[in-house]
C-alpha cells in the first residue's frame, strides 16, 4: 500500500490510502499485544517463549508462531520435530538410482518462519554463523545452507524446550565437543527407561 501511496496522482487518493495504512499498522500493533497478553498470561507459554527468545536468531515473530503452531516442541525426538517442520531431508532414490535430497511436508508456516530465523541466526548465533560458513566453503547451495540452519535451530529449540533451559553461549559442563551446540535427548531418556 505504501507504493500505491507513493504511486498515487491525487491528494485525496494519497490521504485515503494513508489512512488505511494507519488504520492495518494499529491493527498490527494490537494483534501483537493480544499475542503477548496471551502467552504470559499461561505460565508454560511464556515459558517456552522465553526459552525461544533466548536462541540468537529466533524474535517475538518467531518464537509466538512456534508456541502457537508447534505444540510438539519438547516431546518430540530430533528426526520427529524436523518431519513436522518439513526440515527433514527426504531421500528420493528408486532401486539402485540414488536422487538427490529434498524436503517437504510438514507444517509450512513454521518452515517458512525457521528459514527467516534462519537467516538471522547465520549471521549472529556464533556456532550457527561459523556452522554457516563451513557448508558454503564445502560448496552448498545458497538456499541449502539456511535449510540446514533451520532444521538445527529446531532441533535446539526442541532440546532446550525438553531440557527447560536458555540458550547460553557456552554449552553445560557435561556437554561433549560434539554436542556443545545441540544437546542431544532420547525417548528412553524422556520416558525414564
Amino acid at each position: 500500500m505504501k507504493n500505491q501511496r507513493a504511486a498515487a496522482q491525487s491528494t485525496l487518493l494519497r490521504r485515503h490510502l494513508q489512512r488505511r495504512i494507519s488504520r492495518m499498522l494499529k491493527d498490527i500493533e494490537s494483534l501483537e499485544a493480544e499475542i503477548t497478553d496471551r502467552i504470559a498470561s499461561h505460565p508454560a507459554l511464556a515459558r517456552r517463549s522465553q526459552i525461544l527468545l533466548s536462541i540468537p536468531g529466533i524474535g517475538p515473530v518467531s518464537a509466538a508462531l512456534l508456541v502457537a503452531c508447534l505444540p510438539e516442541l519438547g516431546t518430540a525426538s530430533d528426526k520427529q520435530i524436523a518431519l513436522l517442520t518439513g526440515l527433514a531431508p527426504i531421500p528420493d532414490d528408486s532401486g539402485e538410482r540414488r536422487g538427490q535430497r529434498r524436503i517437504k511436508g510438514g507444517r509450512q508456516s513454521v518452515r517458512n518462519v525457521l528459514y527467516l530465523a534462519a537467516l538471522s541466526a547465520a549471521r549472529y548465533n556464533p556456532a550457527l554463523r561459523n556452522f554457516y560458513r563451513r557448508l558454503r566453503d564445502n560448496g552448498k547451495l545458497p538456499k541449502v545452507a539456511p535449510i540446514a540452519i533451520a532444521r538445527k535451530l529446531v532441533v535446539l529449540a526442541n532440546a532446550l524446550i525438553n531440557g527447560n533451559r536458555t540458550w547460553t553461549l557456552q554449552p553445560p559442563n557435561h556437554a561433549s565437543p560434539t554436542t556443545q551446540m545441540l544437546p542431544r535427548t532420547t525417548n528412553r531418556t524422556r520416558e525414564g527407561g
